[in-house]
């Protein structure tokens, strides 16, 4: 294996990054990120992953999906989503070229606990970047849908979080004192 091949497995998460060069914003307003999230759900589908946790930043995206069958298929999800995501971005804003950096990071993550920290650190990311005071309240991400305060729940739900608890409720508290 060269330097530049990615290590991508089936049937195993991963915590996907894309990030623009600079910290320079892909997403300005609520429309930026509303159309990435849009595309984020309808790719998952298409390319048949499960999408476990997701966070939108202004300069970023992070994410953690596993691939049903092919590893291959979190390279065309990517590629997908960067360019939906660049065409908006460039048609809105009247730019060219990719807003993303060449490449996106991708590290397959150990099953168990460490996929529910996984899941953990992303969905805290605005937070930690001092975007919002609380996970809770940031709206670009995840972490709202897993406690069921949004209309529709997205999410595929990994083994590691569905044995927090016997009800959804149960299992969206043990989160989020888990968070």
């Amino acid at each position: 294996m060269s330097g530049n091949e990615r290590v991508l497995l089936a049937h195993h998460p991963h915590h996907l990054m894309r990030k623009s060069p600079e910290r320079q914003p892909v997403f300005a307003d609520e429309s930026d990120y509303a159309h990435c999230t849009f595309h984020l759900h309808e790719l998952a589908r298409e390319y048949q992953l499960q999408l476990h946790a997701w966070c939108l930043l202004p300069d970023r995206l992070h994410l953690l999906a596993t691939p049903d069958k092919h590893s291959e298929s979190l390279s065309s999800f990517m590629k997908g989503l960067s360019c939906r995501t660049a065409l908006h971005h460039n048609r809105r804003y009247g730019k060219e070229g990719s807003p993303w950096e060449t490449r996106y990071r991708s590290s397959p993550v150990e099953p168990g606990q460490w996929t529910l920290a996984c899941m953990c650190y992303i969905e805290r990311l605005p937070v930690m970047a001092g975007l919002s005071k609380s996970a809770f309240l940031y709206h670009r991400s995840s972490y709202r849908m897993r406690l069921g305060k949004t209309i529709r729940y997205q999410l595929d739900d990994p083994e590691e979080y569905a044995r927090l608890g016997e009800s959804i409720e149960e299992r969206a508290e043990a989160y989020r004192l888990y968070m």
